[in-house]
């Protein structure tokens, strides 16, 4: 399990509890993640994301262990 204050979106500085808190309050999707946090929006992954990749997959990462730990 990753920390809460685990950054996963580089570009516009979204922890992983901020997704959680989204999905909380009822985001269901990647564009509700968007909407509601802001990540994913400034495109500048390869520079700010030591990954060098889109944070997209690791936004799909935190949602799926939430919903997985929600279900169990």
């Amino acid at each position: 399990m990753m920390d809460n204050n685990k950054m996963i979106c580089y570009c516009d500085q979204v922890t992983k509890g901020e997704i959680i808190e989204a999905m909380e309050k009822g985001a269901k999707t990647l564009a509700d993640i968007k909407r509601m946090t802001g990540a994913c929006c400034s495109c500048k992954c390869a520079e700010l994301n030591p990954s060098g990749k889109c944070c997209a997959q690791d936004i799909a990462l935190v949602m799926k262990e939430y919903l997985s730990n929600k279900n169990s």
